[in-house]
């Protein structure tokens, strides 16, 4: 970015604030203008609101010879600005034109332009590769969701990340974030064609950990509310923009702030004589709804495209065992297997590829799709050639294999068609899988039955299996409930609807996998804790920790500044307080805010949980007694 404008100031206690204006294509010398900023942090009414957005306004003195006409672009992300407070990064964004006018009647004049961090932009941007609009497919850390997400805003900063919630088996001492899998085709919405936007992702991803995105001194940091109340000090996990990580990859921040008067020597310290305390309720119960969604299919690359160029040569979600009778058409869409020859008595055939494992649970259904032809060239004989392929089942101790007729067979089995020289669509729809584990397929060299002719083959142009079964569509998802049983408060949260959660099995796309990519999660623990449960779970315990008791709201001003992201306690109030408003106005060196009381009480023997299978009926919950 090339500097364009620039202006400094000095605040009533003489510390230097500096805000650039700067724009790729500019060329030449940068301009001082003159002006003023405040700095803003979207409202909200909830200390676990995941996605917190910032703002700078700026006021700047334009006249006839400097109307800034030449800050208009129809590109939103074109002039990038930074705002430094003695020479600290406190804001890093873009500039709107909106506001910049012209003034008929006088020849100086104001004008205000508001500037974004980006977040902003997210609800309006579909969750896409940032540089070419494609789609995701696949299995994605939830680091990289999160990259992919802040891409789109165009704000380059690094990434910190601290959320202390571990999978059964994580060791403690990694990066949640670096070791979890999401399935990108979870953000494709039930129309199978609307994608999520970032703010949606982002949000979906980070609730159930407790998690809360915002930019903190030219950083984004992803935090836990729960956890600061605790601990004011916190170690992250850092990473540039694009979720490389940086050396040193640990970052401690304190983040704890004393609020108090002037005549108890504070500063910052209250000020205007407008602060007030007010109390907000208590919540008496809440409910988590986890809509599965059923994946469309467990093979992304069903129609078997490959990557044929040297030194790559590979089908995606395949494992070639035998390159030497395996061949790819021009187009890289699906291969050709040689076939065995003739012979009495005839050959056994061999294994040429194996596909990649999914998980499944005891009594889930699948159903088995492939698409094949022979060419022949004997015209002499009518001839023909048997396809084999294996459907196995296994949990490392027992083994399955899938029958034409949908039998699981316990003893070797092979789906096999035979196949004059035409197109052949094969569908089994399976029965309940006897046992929990994990399937795979294999394909092996189909074998002739007469004499060949030359250049005989079998193209393959499909293979995969999706999931099946009435029970799947009859259950839409889980319902986690929790109340108060000890003086229950008769406030109760909305539902919150979440898409990410423990699964079983590979049959939903809501499943989370762990660091290997194929195992699904089911058991979570918090640091220092002994308790190991499903993540929603702890979700929901963690909102009703927070909101345990009616909380204190504190409003008001306060002279002098301090961060947005800051854990404060107040003198003569007890308990902790974080920002739910804040505006940062630098000339006059006046923070306004609104501060709620945020709690992490251990109320879990108070807590009754349930639960329950969504059968598509889903209220709030009601509080008993």
């Amino acid at each position: 970015m090339a500097l364009k404008y620039w202006f400094e100031f000095t605040d009533v206690k003489t510390i230097v604030h500096r805000v650039e204006i700067s724009d790729a294509t500019f060329t030449g010398d940068s301009t001082q203008i003159y002006g003023s900023c405040s700095l803003d942090y979207s409202e909200t009414k909830d200390t676990l609101e995941p996605v917190r957005g910032s703002g700078l306004q700026i006021d700047l003195e334009a006249n006839s010879a400097l109307t800034f006409y030449d800050l208009y672009s129809e590109e939103e992300r074109t002039f990038s600005v930074v705002y430094t407070r003695a020479n600290e990064i406190l804001f890093n964004g873009w500039l709107s034109p909106e506001g910049i006018y012209e003034s008929l009647v006088s020849d100086k004049w104001i004008i205000s332009l508001d500037c974004t961090d980006g977040l902003g932009f997210l609800a309006n941007l579909s969750y896409v590769e940032d540089a070419t609009g494609v789609n995701f497919v696949g299995k994605q850390t939830l680091l990289e969701i999160v990259v992919n997400c802040l891409k789109r805003t165009k704000t380059p900063q690094n990434i910190l990340t601290s959320v202390k919630i571990y999978y059964d088996g994580l060791d403690q001492t990694l990066n949640t974030f670096d070791n979890v899998y999401f399935n990108a085709n979870r953000f494709i919405k039930d129309d199978k064609d609307t994608i999520m936007n970032c703010e949606e992702v982002l949000k979906s991803v980070l609730e159930p950990f407790g998690a809360v995105i915002t930019s903190f001194k030219g950083e984004w940091l992803i935090y836990k509310p729960n956890s600061l109340v605790d601990f004011s000090s916190q170690i992250f996990f850092t990473y540039d923009n694009l979720g490389v990580a940086l050396s040193p990859i640990i970052k401690t921040i304190d983040f704890a702030f004393d609020l108090g008067s002037q005549i108890d020597n504070y500063y910052p310290h209250h000020a205007n004589g407008n602060q007030q305390k007010t109390i907000k309720s208590a919540i008496g119960a809440y409910r988590i709804n986890y809509k599965y969604g059923l994946v469309k299919s467990f093979f992304n690359n069903l129609y078997l495209r490959s990557e044929t160029t040297f030194p790559l040569l590979y089908i995606e979600e395949w494992t070639i065992d035998d390159i030497n009778n395996l061949e790819f058409p021009a187009n890289n869409l699906g291969f050709r297997l040689d076939i065995i020859p003739f012979s009495s008595p005839a050959t056994l055939s061999t294994l040429v590829l194996t596909s990649d494992s999914f998980n499944f649970d005891a009594g889930n259904i699948i159903e088995f799709n492939s698409s094949f032809r022979f060419y022949g060239n004997n015209d002499l004989f009518n001839s023909r050639v048997i396809v084999y392929f294996r459907v196995v089942l296994t949990d490392g101790t027992d083994t399955y294999y899938l029958a034409n007729n949908g039998e699981w067979i316990n003893s070797s089995n092979y789906i096999f068609e035979d196949v004059r020289d035409e197109v052949i669509n094969l569908k089994i729809t399976s029965n309940n899988m006897p046992i929990a584990g994990s399937v795979k397929i294999e394909i092996w060299r189909p074998l002739k039955l007469e004499f060949p002719g030359v250049g005989d083959e079998v193209l393959i142009s499909k293979c995969g299996f999706s999931p099946a079964g009435r029970e799947l569509d009859d259950i839409k998802g889980e319902n986690h409930t929790f109340q108060r049983e000890l003086k229950p408060s008769s406030k109760i949260k909305d539902v919150k609807e979440v898409y990410n959660g423990d699964n079983p099995s590979d049959t939903y796309v809501g499943a989370i996998y762990k660091a290997d990519s194929t195992t699904t999660t089911d058991k979570w623990t918090r640091q220092g804790a002994q308790e190991t449960e499903p993540l929603l779970k702890i979700m929901g315990e963690e909102r009703m920790k927070m909101y345990s008791k009616p909380l204190q709201v504190y409003k008001g001003d306060v002279y002098g500044y301090f961060n947005y992201l800051s854990l404060v306690t107040i003198n003569g109030l007890t308990g902790k307080f974080m920002p739910t408003t804040y505006s940062y106005n630098a000339l006059s060196n006046i923070t306004s805010l609104e501060l709620m009381e945020v709690l992490n009480t251990d109320i879990l023997s108070d807590v009754d949980y349930q639960f329950t299978f969504d059968y598509g009926n889903v209220v709030e919950p009601t509080i008993k007694g």
